[in-house]
Order: C-alpha cells, then sequence, then structure tokens
C-alpha cells in the first residue's frame, strides 16, 4: 500500500522556464545584492555575471556528474567569485541570499494548475507529502512553498543542499525515507527527469514512479535510461492524486 508521497519541485510541483531575459536579471540582482551588502567588484552588472554565470553553470554539470552539492557559502565565494577582489567575508554573510535570488531569477517558476488541490486530496487521503528537490538554496524551497500558499500540505522536505548529495545519488531518497518513517515500497515519486526523478527512486524501490514532463525534461534527459520507466506518465499533476485514490479503493 502506498503510504506517502514525494515531489521533485522545480519543473514538477512548479512550471518553470528561464531564457536569456531570465540570464540578464540575474544579472542586475546580483549587482543589486552586492551593492547591499557594500560589497565592490571592479565590473558593471552585465560584465560580472558574464564571469560569474558561466561557472556557476559549469558548476551545476559538475555536481550532475558527482551527485554531490556543495552550501552557498562554497558556491559563490570558492566557484563564481574566484579570483575576484571581493571582501570575502561579506560575501559569504550574503551567499544564501545570492542562491535563493539566483534560483527565482534565472528561472520563471509558479505553481503548476492544479498543484494545490492535488495536494489537499492527498492528505484526504491520509498520505504522508515530502519534497525531494536538488537546489542549491537552503531556504528557497520552503518560502516558495510558503508564497504558494501549499506549505502546510507538507510533511517533509529533504534538500541537495542540506544533505549534501544529488538526485538520483541513492542517500538522498534514504534520508527522504527515514525522515518519513516509510519503506521505499510505500512511496510514490513524482518528478520531470528520468535521470533524476525516475532512476533514483526505481533505484531504491520506491512503490510507484511518476513523470510529468518540463521545460528541463529535454534538458537533463540526454542519456539512455533504457529499464528505467515510470508507472504513469501524466500530463494533469492532478492525476497523482485520481491514481493514487482509484488504487487505494480498489485494495
Amino acid at each position: 500500500m502506498i503510504k506517502g508521497v514525494m515531489f521533485d519541485m522545480g519543473g514538477t510541483l512548479e512550471d518553470l522556464y528561464s531564457d536569456e531575459k531570465n540570464d540578464k536579471a540575474t544579472a542586475y540582482a546580483l549587482d543589486r545584492i552586492l551593492k547591499s551588502h557594500g560589497i565592490e567588484t571592479p565590473y558593471g552588472a552585465e560584465e560580472l555575471w558574464a564571469i560569474c554565470g558561466p561557472r556557476i553553470l559549469q558548476l551545476k554539470k559538475e555536481c550532475e556528474k558527482t551527485l554531490r552539492e556543495l552550501k552557498p557559502e562554497e558556491i559563490w565565494p570558492d566557484h563564481a567569485f574566484r579570483d575576484i577582489p571581493v571582501d570575502r567575508e561579506k560575501l559569504i554573510a550574503c551567499s544564501e541570499e545570492i542562491a535563493h535570488m539566483w534560483e527565482t531569477t534565472y528561472y520563471d517558476r509558479k505553481l503548476r494548475d492544479h498543484a494545490a488541490e492535488m495536494l489537499k486530496g492527498l492528505k484526504e487521503l491520509g498520505l504522508f507529502v515530502g519534497v525531494v528537490s536538488n537546489t542549491a538554496s537552503l531556504f528557497q524551497v520552503f518560502s516558495t512553498l510558503e508564497e504558494y500558499g501549499v506549505r502546510q500540505y507538507f510533511d517533509d522536505i529533504t534538500l541537495s543542499s542540506i544533505t549534501g548529495y544529488r538526485k538520483p545519488h541513492p542517500n538522498i531518497f534514504r534520508i527522504a525515507l527515514c525522515q518519513a518513517g516509510l519503506k521505499p515500497e510505500e512511496c510514490a515519486y513524482v518528478g520531470d527527469t528520468v535521470s533524476r526523478d525516475v532512476v533514483g527512486p526505481r533505484k531504491m524501490g520506491y512503490g510507484r514512479v511518476f513523470q510529468i514532463k518540463s521545460f528541463l525534461t529535454p534538458l537533463k534527459d540526454t542519456g539512455n535510461y533504457d529499464g528505467f520507466e515510470p508507472d504513469y506518465v501524466i500530463t494533469d499533476i492532478y492525476d497523482v492524486y485520481t491514481i493514487l485514490k482509484k488504487e487505494r479503493e480498489a485494495e
């Protein structure tokens, strides 16, 4: 019997999108944060981001290979701003603010249609509901769920920035299960990528795996994932509730 459902955040609970305007907005948002903390650099906003932006994207690629996540106070001083003359202590102090900004500015995000109704339905079924998300910010997922008005539906939130492990590393899924007090076969997982959100739960033996595709799906699913198919491919996230409800009624 499925007793809990765990969700990916960006691309699953949320629709998200990014293009050149997001990149430019990030440049100026970073400049504002630095100035608000009295941090000076020898570059203008766009010139600075032309240096830092590619470094952040390269670091993300490296982390996707190692499946390890660094803390904001490591990412920004040691990688994005390496060899850029800034006040390191001031930069460390605002690194989480920068990480939060990056997650919410580099990507346009909004709660998927019918997600709130779906979450409410799952709680009415008595299911444990959690998030398992890759993110470079410590607190952004928590605050974003609050902004969407759905934080109350979640019993637990497991983040790569806190655990140090990125999906599909088994440890982030093990931690989520331990925090939920559930066995793998008692959990469903819902995500948008095969590479992270199907491979990981499948290897851990999760009872159900759902995929709902997003802007990120073709960008992240570039390998061969034979043998790692979801149980359900859905287009409306509300289907998670209707499918699990039918399964429960049939038991």
